[in-house]
């Protein structure tokens, strides 16, 4: 895990409260049993591993009262883009849907250590505060689209996939 400053901390701290209320402020009408969780700066929810160890993404959306998740966010600063994080991206992606925000300006050097590690991530976003502007804003980069083909065995999905239109690496 990478370490940040102090104003890495409280930037990072700041980042996933807002990207958290801006990207996942459930429950909604539309989805009343979701339920957010952030674990920064206190961990409140963890994610359990097959082998039962508590992981802390930055944000946890749970189908709630069973407390499933469905969603994940992990929300980067510019000193934590590196191959070290990429590990515990890959691990996380593997624990659910799994949502990677970076600051502008990262996101291809994001998406490249992804391909590293092969983290399956459902998406890349890059997020930063505009100078006179209190919200965060958050723009979408990558977004993995899961059609028919990834729900085909691997032998006929891979031959089908050139095919489909709109289908981004």
């Amino acid at each position: 895990m990478a370490v940040r400053g102090e104003t890495g901390e409280l930037i990072h701290a700041r980042a996933v409260q807002d990207i958290a209320k801006a990207r996942y402020a459930f429950p909604t009408p539309r989805y009343p049993h979701y339920k957010t969780y952030v674990n920064h700066p206190q961990r409140t929810m963890a994610v359990r591993t097959f082998d039962n160890r508590a992981l802390f993404p930055d944000i946890v959306v749970v189908l709630d009262p069973e407390n499933y998740a469905k969603l994940l966010g992990e929300v980067e600063t510019a000193e934590t883009v590196n191959g070290d994080e990429a590990r515990e991206w890959k691990v996380f992606s593997e624990l659910g849907p799994l949502y990677l925000y970076v600051p502008v300006g990262h996101a291809e050097e994001a998406k490249k250590l992804c391909k590293q590690v092969k983290a399956q991530v459902v998406g890349i976003r890059t997020w930063r505060y505009v100078v006179g502007y209190e919200e965060v804003e958050i723009n979408d980069y990558f977004t993995q689209w899961v059609g028919v083909e990834d729900l085909l065995p691997k032998p006929i999905g891979d031959r089908l996939r050139p095919f489909v239109p709109g289908k981004r690496d």
